[in-house]
């Protein structure tokens, strides 16, 4: 096939990033013709095939008439089987890949189609918004919990731009989620559930462990991503001070972000130890995950997946995590390889990083770990792209 990509962009960070620098070298191995269409590439040779930039509007602007006609141009040239779609929120682009694609998929990576803040959850009030976008609904939070641009009519603009996505969506010939429970939201806001389908995440060879690296004699949980107050690092250093000290696991910080630093407070002000290791490269990143002891998803957003689970399970190594978004559903394909507990209950993760730390807990959820990582093997989950790309999966 020839296969025209259309993302945000080109880079060596970020959780999308790191699915397309893993999908698309592998299908041009398998044969295909893949070309990116990017908004900005901070790396160009990132994902392994060629990168041609195109700056269209970002999720907040009016579609631009510029970008549109330069896709036109390269679509024709190009003439793909199918045009995939990753986090473009420029509406005159998609609407111009729907005429000049033959066949168009759009992935579904994040919230953004279909929430004006983008990330599902409640400025002032906290809590997951589980509602159909709408001027209506939206209008109604802005006014009482703060979304979008709050009670102004620029809000009201911002919700008719993400609407004109949302559209542009429903009308692709098929949309991947990878989770049932992103599906159900694009479901929710005019997707078809019969152009929808589920396919889980895969890891590249290299992020699985030949073993699982033996537990170190000093305990430590690691928190891995962007440190944003909807990651819930603050909240998961909370838990870790109900701990009593003598039993207390040193917390880990692979990552960077504006919430760094009030997480280093929270840890000081409760006795926490804390190390950060900043921004990690792939290799790094494994080394980290095989000196935890546990890794910790504290989210208190809708997660869409939480790749960092399943990494970790690549590792042999348990998983604690609030039940946010799509978690508990790779959590309980797992059978046992980590623990959920009630979003934002900080004594009730508390005790299951306690549960977990006993040797004979922590043996049996390490060993299920290492096993529920094989689902997310790239083989499979390449077949099954290249048949929803071609129109052949059932």
């Amino acid at each position: 096939m020839k296969i025209l990509v259309l993302c945000e962009r080109v880079d060596a960070e970020g959780g999308t990033e790191t699915y397309l620098r893993t999908l698309l070298p592998a299908l041009a191995t398998r044969g295909h013709d893949v070309r990116v269409l990017a908004s900005s590439a901070g790396r160009p040779d990132a994902y392994g095939v060629p990168v041609d930039v195109v700056p269209w509007s970002d999720e907040h602007d009016l579609p631009s008439a510029a970008a549109a006609g330069a896709v036109a141009a390269v679509a024709s040239t190009f003439s793909p089987d199918v045009c995939v779609i990753h986090n473009v929120l420029d509406a005159g682009v998609l609407e111009t890949v729907q005429r000049h694609g033959p066949r168009v998929v759009y992935h579904l990576h994040d919230h953004r189609p279909f929430c004006p803040n983008g990330d599902r959850v409640y400025p002032q009030g906290g809590g997951i918004c589980g509602l159909a976008m709408s001027s209506r609904a939206c209008g109604w939070h802005a006014l009482v919990n703060g979304c979008g641009y709050g009670p102004r009519l620029r809000t009201l603009e911002l919700v008719r731009i993400r609407e004109a996505v949302a559209r542009a969506v429903a009308s692709s010939d098929a949309s991947i989620a990878f989770s049932q429970y992103v599906a159900t939201l694009a479901t929710r806001n005019g997707v078809p559930a019969r152009k929808t389908y589920v396919v889980s995440p895969p890891l590249e060879d290299a992020a699985f462990a030949a073993s699982p690296a033996p537990r170190s004699s000093t305990d430590g949980i690691l928190f891995a991503g962007r440190v944003v107050p909807s990651k819930g690092a603050d909240s998961l250093v909370r838990a870790l001070a109900q701990i009593p000290e003598p039993d207390r696991p040193l917390l880990r910080v692979a990552g960077d972000g504006p919430a760094l630093q009030s997480t280093i407070d929270e840890a000081r002000a409760r006795d926490v130890g804390l190390e950060v290791l900043g921004r990690l490269d792939a290799a790094a990143m494994r080394a980290a995950y095989d000196d935890a002891t546990l890794v910790a998803l504290p989210s208190l957003w809708g997660e869409p997946f939480g790749l960092v689970g399943i990494e970790s399970f690549a590792r042999g190594r348990p998983v604690v995590a609030y039940d946010a978004g799509a978690i508990s559903e790779w959590m309980e394909a797992s059978n046992g390889a980590g623990k959920t507990v009630p979003l934002g209950d900080e004594s009730r993760l508390a005790e299951a990083i306690r549960s977990l730390l006993s040797p004979a807990a922590w043996e049996e959820a390490a060993a299920r770990a290492f096993s529920a990582a094989r689902a997310y093997s790239l083989g499979p989950h390449l077949d099954r792209i290249e048949a929803i790309y071609s129109g052949h999966s059932q």
